[in-house]
């Protein structure tokens, strides 16, 4: 239908609320005019009877008055149709009229004749013939307070009438010229306004028809709703792409982890089944196939927090928490995998401080740092930790003497499988999510994680939390 698009029914609303208020204009502007010149007679035929009055009460010494036709016909014009006048006297007998008028067509009528008799002028209106309108001022003239004349003098409306005819001809052509106009205007620019619409809604379609994720709306040269729009449209789509390539990255990542442990359970199976084995081989093999198994668990547990986490499904249960406590305990653990690769754990600087968080989830996070770093470190390095309290803030780092991270590789560290050293992670049963929960954990408890890192030289990873009160705060 013509109404399904904004477009239409933008232009529609235009054009009916602007001749709504044309029409309004009109009738107000054709009453005023009406009005204003109706009183322009008025006040006119009210001089002119003025001026005949003033005549009409000099003081002759014969009657009736000598010498009225001649000024009347002289100051209203001879014969002229359009302007007359006519005296009474005060029985209500013509004494005097101007030339040319048939006085019967408008005879002075019992109300002007009784509201003269009272002192009252009267306004008055006739017809001589179709669509001619003669307008008469009735105007008695008191002598002794007795009524001695009454002035009648009148003029034509056809020139008033002529003119609001041509008003209405004007309006009548005008209303709906404009609006024509205004609907082609009013169209064209309801197209150019919704024109990044309708760039947004054909970027929309290509990108559903044709999954092109990199396509972009061209930003307008007005930064106006419009311009909000398209950029809003434009950061929805880097998200979106990005967010589908790490869905299209963790996908092919998770496959190929879980693809090497099921690889190795089916090739140990087939291998063992055969032919008839020993006790110890089927034992040798089983206890192989447990730790792949134990593998795929542990990431599917990480893929779980993670896809948790991604969803707001995990519910942290925050508590004023003395961060120092976790971190000496989680050490103490961390001791026992330490030792056996001569590692050691150093708690440098522990200070009292207390955070808002999730116990659990933190002693998760703190340990996914320490058992990292034992990983990497070779025999006789170190981990050196500390905690400090910074204003608002708790600052805390653990710092290793391992092999070291490639500086192209640390802005990825926290993406979700990743790993420098994949060969090195598999052995040691690494499954790469790791970092990637750490930083989940970080994020959900308002902090920051950074890493410093140069090869051969080891890892330094910062993190910071807002101290109890600043952290109550900024939930409140």
């Amino acid at each position: 239908m013509i109404f399904n698009s904004i477009r239409s029914r933008l232009t529609a609303w235009h054009v009916a609320v602007l001749g709504f208020f044309l029409i309004l204009f009109s009738i107000l502007l054709y009453a005023f005019l009406s009005k204003r010149l109706h009183e322009s007679i008025d006040n006119s035929l009210k001089v002119s009877a003025s001026v005949v009055k003033k005549a009409a009460l000099i003081d002759y010494s014969r009657t009736p008055l000598p010498g009225l036709d001649l000024f009347f016909d002289q100051f209203l014009g001879y014969s002229n149709i359009n302007k007359f006048y006519r005296i009474y006297d005060g029985s209500g007998n013509v004494d005097s009229r101007s030339k040319g008028i048939d006085a019967s067509k408008f005879p002075l009528t019992q109300d002007s004749y009784s509201r003269a008799t009272k002192g009252e002028i009267t306004y008055e209106t006739f017809t001589l013939a179709p669509k001619h309108h003669i307008r008469v001022i009735t105007m008695p003239v008191i002598r002794n307070d007795n009524l001695v004349n009454l002035i009648q003098v009148g003029t034509s409306l056809k020139g008033v009438e002529d003119t609001l005819k041509n008003l209405r001809i004007f309006l009548f052509a005008a209303i709906p010229g404009v609006l024509i106009l205004s609907t082609l205007g009013g169209r064209f620019m309801a197209t150019r306004a919704l024109k990044p619409v309708a760039e947004i809604t054909q970027t929309a379609q290509n990108i559903a028809h044709g999954a092109n994720l990199s396509q972009r709306i061209p930003m307008p040269e007005v930064q106006d709703e419009i311009g909000n729009l398209a950029n809003t449209f434009n950061e929805m789509m880097d998200r979106l792409e990005k967010s589908f390539a790490q869905m299209r990255q963790f996908s092919s990542d998770a496959s190929h982890e879980l693809r090497t442990p099921l690889t190795v359970l089916k090739g140990q199976s087939e291998l063992v089944l055969g032919k008839p084995r020993s006790k110890g081989e089927y034992q040798e093999v089983l206890s192989s196939n447990l730790e792949e198994i134990n593998y795929m668990s542990r990431i599917l547990e990480d893929l779980l927090i993670l896809s948790k986490g991604d969803e707001g499904e995990i519910s942290l249960e925050k508590e004023p928490v003395e961060l120092g406590n976790i971190i000496e305990e989680v050490s103490r653990q961390g001791e026992i995998l330490a030792d056996e690769k001569d590692v050691k754990i150093i708690l440098a600087y522990l200070e009292p401080v207390t955070i808002l968080g999730d116990a659990h989830r933190l002693k998760q996070m703190v340990w996914i740092l320490i058992h990292n770093a034992i990983k990497f470190t070779p025999g006789g390095g170190e981990i050196k930790i500390t905690l400090q309290d910074m204003d608002d803030t708790v600052y805390f780092t653990i710092k290793d003497t391992g092999i070291g991270i490639p500086e192209q590789d640390l802005p990825k560290i926290f993406d979700r499988f990743y790993r420098v050293d994949k060969a090195r992670s598999r052995m040691d049963g690494g499954s790469g999510l790791g970092l990637a929960i750490c930083k989940y954990i970080v994020d959900r408890h308002q902090g920051t994680i950074d890493v410093e890192s140069e090869l051969g030289e080891g890892t330094k990873f910062k993190i910071r939390f807002p101290k109890h009160q600043v952290a109550e705060r900024k939930i409140a």
